[in-house]
Parts: C-alpha cells; sequence; structure tokens
C-alpha cells in the first residue's frame, strides 16, 4: 500500500545545490532527509565528500552518512537494505521524507530493488570508464562483442549507460549480463518516489565545481587526506578511491604539483558531473527541473499538489 504523500527524491550533479535546497525544503515542510550519496557513507572523508556539518545532521535526522570506514565495501544492497528499514520506520510514524544525493545507482536500487546483477568493483567500474574515455565506447563495445556476441548485438554502440554496466559485469564475474536479469527479481520499494533532477547551465555548473574544489583545498582537503594516509586507509581502499583522494594522494606522493593537482581535481569532478547527468537523463522516473530562483516552490508544488 503506497503512502499518502510520496517520498521526494532531489538528485543531480555534484555542486549543483541540492542539499542546500533539500535542507530550505525541509523547513518548509517538514522533513526529514536521507542521502542518496556512495561517498557520504565513509567516515572521516568529511571535506572531500562535501558532507553536511554535524549541526546540519542533527537538525534534519540526516540518515546515510557516516556508515563505515574508508576501507570497507558497501553496496547497493546495503544502501538499499538500510535506507530502506529508515524510511520505513519514518513512514509508519507519518514524517515526510526527502531523498538528496547524486548516487544513481543506489537510488535506482532505493525504487527498483536489486536486479539480481552482482556488485561491482569501484576499480573494475573506473577502469572501464578510463578505456571509453580514451578509447571511445566503441571499445567498450568490441571488448563486450568479442566475449558475449548475443550481448553485443543487442546493445547500441551509442548507448553508454548499458554497455558500462555490461563490460564491468562481465569484467567482474565472466558471465553475459543477460544471464544474470534472466534470473532476477527485482523487489520495488512499497512507496511512491517522486524524482526530481535540479540541473544548472553546464557553464555555470563547471565554475560552481571550480569554487567548490578550491574551497574543499583551503578548507583542510590535502591534510584530511593525510590524516587518512596515517590511519592506514592507502588508496586500494573503496573510500579513497573517489575523486578529490585520488588527486590528493599523488600531490602527497610528488606526483603532482599543487596546481596541476588542483586542475586535475576539478577536471574529474566535472566528468564526473556529466556521467551523473547522462545517468539521470536516461530514467524515465526523473523529471528534470532547471535551478533557477523558484525552484524550491515548484518542487514542494510537485510534491505535495
Amino acid at each position: 500500500m503506497k503512502q499518502h504523500t510520496p517520498i521526494l527524491a532531489i538528485v543531480g550533479a555534484t555542486a549543483s545545490g541540492k542539499g542546500l535546497l533539500a535542507q530550505e525544503i525541509a523547513d518548509e515542510t517538514g522533513a526529514s532527509l536521507v542521502s542518496v550519496d556512495s561517498r557520504k557513507i565513509f567516515r572521516g572523508m568529511d571535506i572531500g565528500t562535501a558532507k553536511p556539518s554535524l549541526e546540519v545532521r542533527a537538525k534534519y535526522r540526516f540518515a546515510m552518512i557516516d556508515c563505515v570506514d574508508p576501507d570497507q565495501t558497501f553496496s547497493a544492497g546495503e544502501y538499499t537494505r538500510q535506507a530502506r528499514a529508515i524510511v520505513g520506520e519514518r513512514v509508519a510514524r507519518g514524517e515526510r521524507v526527502i531523498l538528496v544525493g547524486g548516487t544513481g545507482f543506489y537510488l535506482d536500487a532505493f525504487i527498483n530493488g536489486l536486479s539480481g546483477l552482482p556488485e561491482v568493483n569501484p576499480e573494475i567500474r573506473e577502469a572501464v570508464l578510463r578505456k571509453a574515455e580514451a578509447e571511445g565506447w566503441e571499445s567498450i563495445h568490441a571488448e563486450i562483442s568479442l566475449r558475449d556476441p548475443d550481448g553485443g548485438r543487442s546493445i547500441a554502440t551509442t548507448d553508454k549507460t548499458r554497455l558500462q554496466r555490461a563490460a564491468e559485469v562481465l569484467r567482474q564475474t565472466g558471465i553475459p549480463i543477460r544471464a544474470w536479469q534472466q534470473d532476477s527479481h527485482p523487489d520495488p520499494a512499497p512507496w511512491e518516489v517522486i524524482v526530481c533532477e535540479v540541473f544548472r547551465p553546464r557553464a555555470e555548473l563547471g565554475e560552481r565545481i571550480r569554487q567548490r574544489v578550491e574551497r574543499m583545498i583551503r578548507d583542510g582537503l590535502v591534510e584530511e587526506t593525510a590524516a587518512l594516509l596515517a590511519k592506514g586507509y592507502g588508496p586500494e581502499c573503496q573510500g579513497m578511491t573517489s575523486v578529490g583522494y585520488v588527486e590528493v594522494i599523488s600531490f602527497l606522493q610528488g606526483l603532482l604539483t599543487r596546481p596541476k593537482m588542483t586542475e586535475a581535481i576539478v577536471t574529474h569532478t566535472r566528468q564526473y558531473a556529466k556521467r551523473q547527468r547522462t545517468w539521470f537523463r536516461h530514467r524515465p522516473y526523473v523529471r528534470p527541473i532547471e535551478f533557477e530562483h523558484d525552484v524550491r516552490q515548484r518542487l514542494i508544488e510537485t510534491w505535495l499538489r
């Protein structure tokens, strides 16, 4: 049975302003917040993941932050189990809930359930993306076709999302993605979820990303990364593969100058934001809303009308 008031999910690219927007809507509607972010789950990684302050977390009962240490794994399945349990408790008490974040895979799992596909090592995911960026998505299609000819014929060379997932599963398991999907039993969430992607023009978002990166470095991103390394969290840890930390580690190892480190973080964050927008653009349940002066009121009307 769907509850009367749906859940609102505010998603979008990094640095789009969705976090502050969600807080403003929570102030107006009395809602609590649940993070949909695969990096804010890691303890000790505060500056580089733009975590809300402890005061903000307490005010909005901000859940799904600081769930595991940087050297622990955390899958979309685990996110779905924990987030659904929290949302279920709040909905049962008649509370309004807002999901906010930019990790599309987590959101998809929360709404639709897991498709039965295996969780992919983040290093494999990044390796596929690096190859696609260096050699083109045609190279990923050729890799799939060589090992799974039927699968290759069923995916267009322009369908980046499906190509990426198929290549990841093949590399992780050696089994074609179709074989996994045939045995899947999705478990959709028992609540209606209204998903709105707030977006900004590309140039504006790019400048916001630069400003955020420079602010993170001023606030101590290098020192935070050094402290994590000193605690034994090396570059091989799941959390430390995040954009920002990878580049700072290279700086600390003497492989990048400070200016080149900054530029690398800006470039890689912009590339990540582009992938986020592509993900949400290909999800039929996502409603795109441009970030303009009346965006808060439009979101509230979309949610509660």
